[in-house]
């Protein structure tokens, strides 16, 4: 190995300022510019002419090297101090055959992928892809919640200032990102925790996903469009942030102000489920290398801190380190340069490292720091990536045990200090400074595959054009068509494919152009189908597609690319082969490729398989022909939400990535399932085109309990058919019966008018659903008066997402002018003020389009909306001009003398004019009658208060009259007994 790592070319890549690399041959190794030997000098010149005279022998010697067992480890291109044991021979276990001295045998055979962003890495060790890799806490997080096949063995770093936003000089705080009439444009790489980082930083400033233009792109296409001036800024790492800052740009916000916020990121090591179970042994060996790496610089400090040592400027390791990260640059350049080697070594610095024991909890689950808590982390990560719309499905039911449980500490806890606790100068480390590995590159005289190839001779094998274990040729696009005899069908048998998921990979197409298979990614040829045509002489076309991006292997080389073999056959392949199958034979258990169906009046069946998850990276089409109504059925549904998707297209063409030749018009897409909620039995007129696609993670459904995948019954029915009443009024839907509570698809209303309705339910109002579904597209086609100067919308309901302190959303309608090409009328989003827009234009016609587009998920349950509009006229249309009233200004083509209807909400009938007159009068009478009993019931109140007066003085009247009579009686009788003496006397 270590005479293969001498031997080893770099290539001439120079991807600096995001240019495509000059291609030429002849330049130094990384290995021999360890010692940077300065270019002119006499140590120079030899060590250029030895390689120079090795480089042709490379090829072979490699291609005699025997792996027993091949490791793949993704990472990506931060400077850190495992860099040491990626870009040196110390992993791999091989030696010199004793058969043959030509030829090394390896044990175990090491290979580093360098992989642009950690959304590939999770989807490459759920695919089989790679075996581990050291990756962002984020990716790491989205794959948690979207059931990833992978478990974090190890935390390796905290971001620290390591990643940050950087914009333009002139931008110095979030806010000024955005306003009334301009919004700045932001580059991430998808998923990262630079992705992450962004969001948090949109949040907290009070912004949402619409006040900024968040786009994706790799580090390389963040330099060339900082370059080019298409974007303002970027949230990035490495290298990128090294030359955006260098480049007039300045760090706004980095990792450690998020991470203050409670938002922190880091480096975590992660390997699929199925090598922790199978191979323990090499998680632990990697998981030691990349500790003693950090333990060695850790211990190093304070020699680093005085620029001295291994870890200075200029020490060895920094070297290591600076070629790493500055990798794609270097394989152009013969020397490093001294600015590299000082921002290598602030960029190491800027890590915050964990010992083995801060990254495992003690007796009481505790860590050493709240934010060395991973499983806390990657929760926390995961539910603000689904408020940020990065995740579909909702990830708050998931307990922090469920991250726990992900978290594999194995291999950490299994450590002892004699493990890795040695210094890497010292002998008993093993590490061989010396020892460099190989890069994988692209070799200059490698024959690129040609454009255009027409083989009439079989059998032919064709490649993509590299030899031994050179790289594969970037941005090409090869073709190659096999015309066979007549009679006889063209058959291709793939001998190797590897090549980079998702946007690398060879396709084939039949005569008429249908795809009949496309592949990507590391293949097992053995577990490749036979893919043949089902048109006897027809013409073949077979295509090898490749991006501009190269992962670089690093360590022990594997031969890439693709080679496959066409042949003439005179059998045609199977045509028909079970649902969920495919292949010449029917020898696959998935969908591949367009398969054209003739519906009859009995169901019959497509699937995406016949196992328990589909394949990942899943282009599969079925083409349903009918004479009449084509009735579709989900009989399952279970595929991740948001991410894989079911697709209907009216016709019978094929959308673009299902033919050779893009169609010049996309047919119209009927309707969009994802998830596991399947809709009703759906009826289309006419033949439909189904697709089915899938990314290279999940493969199922979130929390689907059945096998993954979707079954779809299909049957054909008469025009004679008893077809339900439309129920979107006089729009032109999709569907033709009324099966759906929500819209899809384009909808049209014919003719022109001076008003209308629409709505994101379908039947009955949007009052009645219950929540309107995610990742959906609506579009109304509506034609008003071209005199007319403005558009009016009114919201009889009005319950769409609206972002909130922390949580963003685009979901909005957006009216154009013409079509979404056209001029950007208005947008109604949630939180707006539901009672009126009325938005003015200079329109080039009265056409207009009026599109619905949900993101991901709704957190929160919304009904949706029920939306009327209305043109507005110009001061010649009438007496006031505008708008008549503070109401509604228009009917049916002319303004009614400023008497303006109020349109009824939908499902109902406007009210006639009588009929408000007669309520308006019944309402008068109430009232008067109302008004005349309280003053009659008032003026009675008062009389009766009177009378009770009067009434009151009588009776104290009467009672002073009673007392008064008493008294008197009462002197009365005292007096009697005196008379009857008095009378004595006097006889």
């Amino acid at each position: 190995p270590g005479l293969a790592a001498a031997l080893e070319q770099r290539s001439p890549r120079i991807e600096a300022c995001g240019r495509k690399p000059r291609r030429s041959v002849g330049l130094p190794p990384l290995a021999a510019r360890r010692t940077v030997p300065q270019p002119g000098t006499s140590r120079s010149k030899k060590a250029m002419a030895m390689r120079a005279l090795l480089v042709s022998l490379l090829p072979g010697l490699a291609a005699a090297q025997t792996c027993t067992k091949r490791i793949r480890v993704g990472t990506f291109g931060d400077s850190n101090p495992e860099a040491l044991a990626i870009m040196t021979d110390w992993l791999n276990d091989c030696w010199t055959s004793p058969t043959t001295t030509s030829s090394t045998v390896c044990a175990e055979c090491w290979t580093f992928y360098r992989q642009s962003s950690g959304i590939y890495s999770i989807q490459k060790l759920d695919s089989g892809d790679l075996d581990m890799a050291l990756l962002g806490s984020t990716p790491y997080a989205a794959s948690a919640a979207r059931r990833g096949a992978l478990q974090a063995v190890a935390m390796a770093h905290i971001k620290g200032s390591a990643e940050a936003l950087i914009t333009r000089e002139q931008f110095t705080e979030p806010k000024q990102l955005s306003n009334e009439t301009w919004k700045a444009t932001i580059a991430v790489p998808k998923t990262s925790t630079t992705h992450y980082v962004a969001l948090a930083v949109i949040a907290n400033a009070g912004m949402d996903l619409t006040d900024v233009n968040l786009v994706f792109m790799s580090p390389d296409e963040i330099k060339a469009a900082w370059d080019d001036g298409t974007i303002d800024g970027a949230c990035i790492w490495g290298t990128t942030m090294q030359y955006m800052e260098a480049n007039g740009g300045r760090a706004m916000v980095d990792a450690t102000t998020v991470a203050q916020w409670e938002y922190v990121t880091g480096n975590v090591l992660a390997a699929s489920n199925e090598f922790i179970a199978s191979h323990p042994s090499l998680v632990k060996k990697l998981v030691t290398a990349f500790e003693q790496t950090r333990y060695d610089y850790t211990q190093s400090a304070a020699a680093t801190k005085l620029d001295t040592g291994n870890w200075g400027t200029s020490g060895d390791y920094n070297e290591i380190v600076t070629e790493f990260s500055y990798l794609q640059e270097y394989l152009g350049s013969a020397s490093i340069s001294n600015d590299d080697r000082d921002a290598t070594k602030k960029a190491v610095e800027k890590f915050e490292y964990l010992s083995v024991d801060d990254q495992l909890p003690d007796s009481n689950g505790k860590y050493a720091e709240e934010y060395y808590d991973l499983p806390k982390m990657t929760q926390n990560s995961a539910y603000f990536f689904y408020e940020q719309k990065v995740l579909a499905e909702d990830p708050s039911a998931d307990a922090l045990s469920f991250y726990t449980a992900l978290y594999d500490t194995t291999a950490l806890s299994g450590l002892t200090a004699g493990d890795y606790q040695t210094l890497l100068a010292d002998p008993a480390a093993s590490f061989d400074i010396n020892a460099a590995a190989p890069v994988q590159r692209e070799q200059g005289s490698d024959p690129r595959c040609a454009t255009s190839t027409t083989v009439t001779v079989f059998p032919d094998t064709f490649t993509d054009g590299s030899t031994g274990t050179n790289a594969y040729a970037n941005d090409t696009d090869c073709r190659w068509q096999f015309t066979p005899p007549s009679g006889n069908y063209v058959s291709i048998d793939i001998t190797k494919l590897m090549s980079e998921q998702p946007d690398d990979g060879l396709e084939v197409y039949d005569a008429a152009g249908d795809l009949l298979a496309a592949f990507t990614g590391r293949w097992d040829p053995i577990n490749l189908p036979e893919v043949r045509s089902p048109t006897a002489g027809g013409q073949v076309t077979a295509r090898w597609v490749t991006n501009s991006y190269d992962e670089n292997a690093i360590g022990v080389l594997e031969d890439v690319g693709f080679e496959a073999t066409s042949s003439s056959i005179g059998s045609a392949p199977n045509t028909n082969c079970a649902a969920g199958t495919s292949g010449a034979s029917c020898e696959y258990a998935y969908c591949l490729g367009v398969v054209t169906k003739q519906a009859s009046g009995t169901q019959q069946s497509i699937k995406a398989t016949t196992e328990d998850k589909y394949a990942p990276n899943s282009r599969c089409g079925w083409r349903i022909e009918t004479t009449s109504y084509v009735e579709l059925e989900f009989t399952q549904l279970a595929i991740e939400n948001g991410f894989d998707f079911v697709k209907i297209y009216a016709g019978g063409t094929a959308p673009t990535g299902f033919s050779l030749t893009d169609p010049a018009t996309e047919p119209k897409l009927l309707y969009a399932a994802t998830g596991s909620t399947p809709p009703s039995p759906l009826l289309f007129e006419g033949d439909v085109f189904v697709t089915f696609e899938s990314d290279g993670l999940g493969n199922t459904a979130v929390g689907a309990t059945d096998n993954g995948g979707f079954e779809l019954k299909y049957r054909s029915l008469p025009t004679s058919s008893t077809i339900k009443d439309n129920c979107d009024g006089d729009w032109t839907p999709p569907i033709k019966n009324c099966a759906l509570d929500h819209c899809t698809g384009t909808q049209k209303r014919d003719g022109v008018h001076g008003h209308g309705s629409f709505s994101s339910s379908s039947g009955k109002s949007a009052a009645d659903a219950t929540d309107y579904p995610a990742m959906t597209t609506c579009r109304w086609e509506f034609e008003v008066s071209p005199g007319f100067t403005g558009l009016s919308f009114k919201a009889l309901v009005w319950d769409v997402e609206a972002s909130g302190a922390l949580t963003s959303t685009t979901d909005a309608v957006k009216i154009y002018n013409n079509d979404e090409d056209g001029t950007l009328v208005g947008t109604l989003k949630g939180g707006d003020d539901p009672a009126e827009w009325e938005f003015e234009y200079t329109a080039t016609s009265g056409k207009f389009v009026a599109v619905f587009e949900s993101d991901l998920n709704n957190p929160v349950p919304k009904k949706g909306f029920d939306l009327m509009y209305a043109g507005m006229y110009g001061t010649s249309a009438g007496m006031l001009g505008g708008f008549c009233s503070g109401d509604w200004p228009c009917v049916e083509g002319e303004c009614d003398g400023g008497t303006c209807k109020t349109p009824s909400k939908k499902g109902s009938n406007e009210v006639p004019g009588y009929v408000i007159a007669m309520i308006v009068v019944m309402c008068v009478l109430l009232l008067g009658l109302a008004v005349f009993l309280y003053f009659y019931r008032k003026k009675m109140k008062a009389k009766s208060k009177a009378q009770k007066a009067i009434i009151s003085e009588q009776q104290e009247e009467l009672q002073n009259f009673r007392d008064s009579v008493v008294g008197m009686r009462a002197v009365v009788k005292a007096a009697a007994p005196g008379g009857g003496g008095g009378g004595g006397g006097r006889a």
